[in-house]
């Protein structure tokens, strides 16, 4: 009994020394030997792969590239409000005015005559002056009554200063007053200033030392008759023997 396929079909037989699958697989490449198809999709999915990755790989580059070359925002510096101007500030005092007339020139150096012998008013006139040249007094030798005297006292030198002053008595007492003169010249740090103070014992009269060209008048009470020395202060010149005598009568 023999079997016939439905509609004529019947199975192809092999051929003589062939093997029934002459056609191949589809997996197996065919009767060609060419490369099978599960090959094909397994290369085509590695490329794809490779490819999937090197598109990602190179994007997130560009993508972070991008974010840290893409320029940022700035911000305009802040403005500092500016305070308004204000008007200097005034002195609510005024500044102090003396209460009294100063006694003395800079640094306490006497500019009018003094002494315990000085006097107001007017007495007999004399003069007496200095040479032109010379640490000398123009007259070493004066003779006045007793009692009020005006003398007017002229600095002729041409280049140095200098001063009169009367002593109640002889070369001893001439001697310690020079010697205050000299010491208030120490501390008033100028020649100008040797002039002994109005409270040196022995001192009757002294007047400041004048420029050259310069005057002053003195009005004093004289001593008791008898003889009474004057001397210039300024430093050296009474050791060089600028002195007179005054004679009371």
């Amino acid at each position: 009994m023999s079997w016939k396929a439905p509609g004529g079909f019947r199975p192809r037989s092999p051929r003589p020394g062939g093997s029934s699958g002459d056609t191949g697989s589809v997996f197996s490449g065919g009767s060609a030997g060419g490369p099978s198809l599960l090959a094909l999709i397994i290369a085509a999915l590695a490329v794809g792969l490779v490819g999937l990755g090197l598109a990602v790989a190179f994007g997130g580059g560009m993508s972070q590239s991008t974010a840290t070359t893409a320029p940022q925002p700035t911000t305009p510096p802040a403005v500092l409000p500016t305070a308004p101007a204000t008007a200097a500030a005034q002195p609510t005092t005024a500044a102090a005015q003396p209460t009294s007339a100063p006694t003395g020139g800079a640094a306490g150096i006497p500019t009018e005559p003094l002494g315990p012998a000085v006097a107001s008013g007017s007495g007999t006139p004399i003069e007496l002056g200095t040479d032109v040249a010379l640490l000398i007094f123009n007259q070493d030798r004066i003779t006045v009554p007793s009692g009020l005297v005006t003398l007017t006292f002229k600095n002729l030198a041409e280049a140095v200063q200098h001063n009169w002053v009367l002593v109640d008595g002889g070369d001893d007492v001439a001697t310690a007053v020079n010697d205050a003169a000299q010491a208030q010249s120490r501390a008033t740090r100028s020649a100008a200033g040797s002039v002994p103070p109005a409270d040196t014992p022995g001192l009757l009269v002294a007047v400041p030392m004048l420029d050259p060209g310069a005057q002053v008048t003195v009005t004093f009470q004289t001593p008791p008759p008898g003889t009474y020395e004057y001397i210039c202060t300024f430093p050296g010149h009474y050791v060089a023997g600028m002195k007179g005598t005054l004679i009371v009568q």
